[in-house]
C-alpha cells in the first residue's frame, strides 16, 4: 500500500514537471515569436525619423538656382581669364564650371517640360568641349567664338524652359576684384609701359635743365 501511494506520488509530481515544461517550452516560443516580429510602432518612428532627416538635407542642399548662379560666377572668371590670356586659370575656372554643371545635372530637375538635365549634358559634350579646345590652342578667337556660342545655348535653354527674362551676355566688368593676373590684359601692360617711359623722359628732361641752369 506504501508502495502504491510513493508511485501514485511520483508519477503525479512528473505530470507536474512535465506540465511546467510545456509551459516553460510555450512561453520561450512566446517570447521569441515577440523578438521575431516587426514592432510597428517602432518601425513608424523610424521611418518618420528618417523622413525628416531627409526633408532636412533637401532644404539645406543646393539647387538648381543656386548652381546656375555659381555657373555665371565661373563663366565670367573664365572670360577675363583668357582674355588676359591667362591660359592656366581658364582651364581651371573651366574644370570648376563643368564641375558645377555636373552636379546641377545630378538634380535632375525639369522645367516646363524642359529636362534640365539633358541640356546641360548636350552643352557639356559640345560648346564646353569646343572652350576646352580653344583653352588648349591658347587662341584668343576660338575661344571668344566658343563662348558666345556656349551662352547663346545657355539663353535658347533659359527661354525654352520659361525663363527668357534671363539673358546672360559677355561680362563687362570682373565678376571679383581680388585676384592677382585676372584682370592684366596685354592693353593694360601697354598702358604701364607707357606711363614708364614717359616718367623716364621727364626725369632726363628734369636733369637736363638742372644742368643747363647751373
Amino acid at each position: 500500500m506504501k508502495y502504491t501511494t510513493g508511485l501514485w506520488g511520483a508519477l503525479i509530481l512528473c505530470v507536474v514537471l512535465i506540465a511546467m515544461l510545456f509551459w516553460k517550452i510555450f512561453s520561450l516560443n512566446s517570447q521569441v515569436r515577440n523578438l521575431g516580429a516587426p514592432n510597428d510602432g517602432t518601425l513608424q518612428e523610424s521611418l518618420k525619423r528618417v523622413q525628416a532627416e531627409l526633408a532636412s538635407v533637401k532644404e539645406l542642399a543646393p539647387g538648381l538656382g543656386e548652381y546656375m548662379t555659381t555657373i555665371q560666377l565661373h563663366a565670367g572668371k573664365l572670360w577675363f581669364a583668357a582674355k588676359a590670356s591667362n591660359w592656366e586659370l581658364s582651364q581651371y575656372e573651366l574644370d570648376e564650371l563643368k564641375e558645377t554643371m555636373e552636379a546641377a545635372k545630378a538634380l535632375n530637375a525639369e522645367k516646363n517640360g524642359v529636362k534640365i538635365s539633358n541640356v546641360l549634358d548636350s552643352v557639356l559634350q559640345t560648346q564646353v568641349a569646343q572652350l576646352a579646345e580653344s583653352i588648349k590652342r591658347k587662341s584668343p578667337a576660338e575661344f571668344q567664338k566658343s563662348y558666345d556660342d556656349t551662352l547663346s545655348a545657355c539663353n535658347g535653354c533659359h527661354a525654352e524652359a520659361g525663363y527668357k527674362f534671363i539673358h546672360i551676355v559677355r561680362p563687362s566688368s570682373p565678376p571679383v576684384t581680388n585676384q592677382s593676373r585676372l584682370f592684366m590684359t596685354k592693353p593694360v601692360t601697354k598702358t604701364l609701359n607707357m606711363e614708364c617711359w614717359r616718367s623716364k623722359s621727364l626725369n632726363i628732361r628734369w636733369k637736363k635743365l638742372s644742368n643747363t641752369q647751373a
